[in-house]
């Protein structure tokens, strides 16, 4: 199954070190210690940037105590307090400033230090990594500092930039790096753990995300929207499964996947009872007393049957959004754990799909903003994520065929949509925000949520941190959104 590919973390970052480390060609003065060099590589920040960066977004604290569960795909079945959206203040300073200070920091670092001219594959990669990973930010938090933001004076509290601001600064940098991108010349090679210094891999990736975020602007500004989705096109996007952007966990004890490492200590994150009942609702057939209902078939992937039912394959969801005791009441047996697919100590994590990518197109071509067929893409994006997850084609044809499923135009964004947020499994915060774009599907919130009025939280409150270090600037940001409420928008997220 392909969720199971393998590369060596371990031995990437080890040889990282080692290069690093033996480079003595500077060394011209006594007076300099061999053992605390000046400046570190980028060959050695750059697998420490992504797998950190990586990790937090992709983990167990951020994805399943957070956007996974907000997008409905995870629920809690016991400590419900982030299934009800009470985020414990101090997991919100941990988010924040995990990611300003760790891989962040070493993507700036690398930019300041490298000169795009001379080594172009070394830069790409970082603007990509960058621009990931504050579109993971701004995305929750909306404005959030990006252009002051890791400079080297940490006596300056930097200043918030606007979403819009932050959104065309992103949009701008994949525009960069997909240029700088050019087949040869210098890379990090085995230290690229996503694409072994493959620099037209890293060029698909740039125009893909850039892809992603012009779709997020269909409400908000989709005169810009259209201009971005077409130019990301024909720049180049993903073109199959073999563009996907893993990171691939070896599962060596030392390198598991982050969430692997979850659940070994925990069990109180099962699947959701939307996103079960949704794909037991997109059928390919039925008999007459409904025994031999063929459901969606990535249910049996993404999902583990329940324990309680040993000689018959049951999936169940929890409800989202439970009292402590009323979720505990359900015991843990009698829900579906997360499949053992996405639960493995080598379960890759995603940055970005192909599955994603067709989908995005076919949107693009229902607005009529892009080139191509509606319906052939949407078949296609849907092809794409049952490969990934080990679905035969002739199950997925049939899939696709099902009158639950089968592409109208009548109800055809709204049909993508779903189909995109089902595919995002595992991607807490592209679901999130797809469900926030296009109200697809109608989530509801659970009835202890603590929202004002009781609604499905629209963003993640900024950090009581920011609050000591930087009032000033976090209260115009708060001042210039109207609001950061739970219940309040970020400026792409319109009704």
């Amino acid at each position: 199954m392909r969720l199971s590919t393998k590369i060596g973390v371990a031995p990437v970052i080890a040889l990282a070190l080692l290069v690093s480390g033996c480079d003595n060609s500077g060394l011209t003065g006594v007076n300099n210690n061999p053992n605390a060099p000046p400046s570190v590589t980028p060959q050695f920040l750059f697998p420490n940037a992504v797998t950190d960066v990586v990790g937090r977004a992709r983990g167990g604290s951020f994805d399943l105590t957070l956007t996974s569960l907000w997008a409905q795909h995870i629920a809690m079945d016991r400590f419900t307090d982030e299934d009800t959206y009470s985020i414990r203040p101090d997991n919100i300073n941990g988010y924040w400033s995990g990611f300003y200070a760790g891989g962040l920091q070493d993507l700036a670092t690398i930019l300041t230090q490298t000169d795009a001219t001379a080594k172009p594959n070394l830069v790409a990669p970082a603007l990509v990594m960058k621009s990931w990973t504050y579109g993971v930010m701004t995305d929750v938090w909306g404005d959030i500092p990006y252009s002051q933001a890791n400079l080297s004076d940490p006596t300056k509290p930097p200043a918030y930039d606007a979403q819009k601001d932050i959104y065309a600064g992103i949009l701008a940098d994949l525009t960069k790096a997909s240029t700088l991108s050019v087949a040869g010349g210098s890379s990090y090679g085995t230290a690229d753990l996503i694409y072994n210094g493959d620099a037209t891999k890293w060029k698909k990736f740039a125009n893909s995300l850039r892809l992603r975020y012009a779709m997020r602007l269909s409400k908000v500004d989709p005169a810009t929207a259209q201009t971005q989705v077409a130019a990301a096109i024909a720049a180049g996007v993903f073109t199959s499964n073999a563009d996907n952007a893993l990171l691939k966990w070896p599962g060596d004890g030392t390198n598991n996947s982050p969430i692997y490492n979850n659940f070994v200590t925990r069990d109180d994150q099962h699947m959701s009872q939307t996103l079960v009942n949704t794909l037991k609702s997109l059928y390919i057939s039925i008999g007459p007393t409904a025994a031999d209902t063929v459901f969606d078939p990535r249910l049996a992937v993404y999902a583990d049957p329940i324990i309680s039912s040993p000689a018959k394959a049951l999936y169940v969801g929890a409800p989202n959004g439970l009292q402590d005791d009323a979720a505990i009441s359900i015991g843990i047996n009698n829900t579906s754990r997360v499949g053992i697919a996405y639960r493995s100590k080598t379960t890759p994590s995603i940055l970005m799909a192909y599955s994603e990518v067709l989908f995005d197109e076919a949107e693009a071509a229902a607005r009529g903003w892009a080139p191509g067929d509606a319906a052939t893409l949407y078949n296609a994006a849907i092809q794409a994520s049952m490969q990934y997850n080990g679905i035969a084609d002739n199950v997925t044809a049939a899939y696709v065929a099902s009158p639950r499923v089968a592409y109208s135009p009548a109800t055809g964004l709204a049909q993508i949509a779903l189909q995109r947020w089902i595919a995002l499994f595992s991607e807490g915060t592209e679901a999130y925000s797809s469900w926030r774009r296009t109200g697809v599907p109608d989530l509801q919130p659970g009835p202890a949520a603590i929202t004002t009025p009781q609604i499905v939280a629209r963003r993640l409150t900024y950090p009581v941190s920011e609050q000591s270090f930087n009032n000033s600037a976090l209260q115009a940001a708060i001042t210039a959104q109207g609001g950061a409420l739970l219940s309040s928008r970020v400026w792409w997220d319109k009704p």
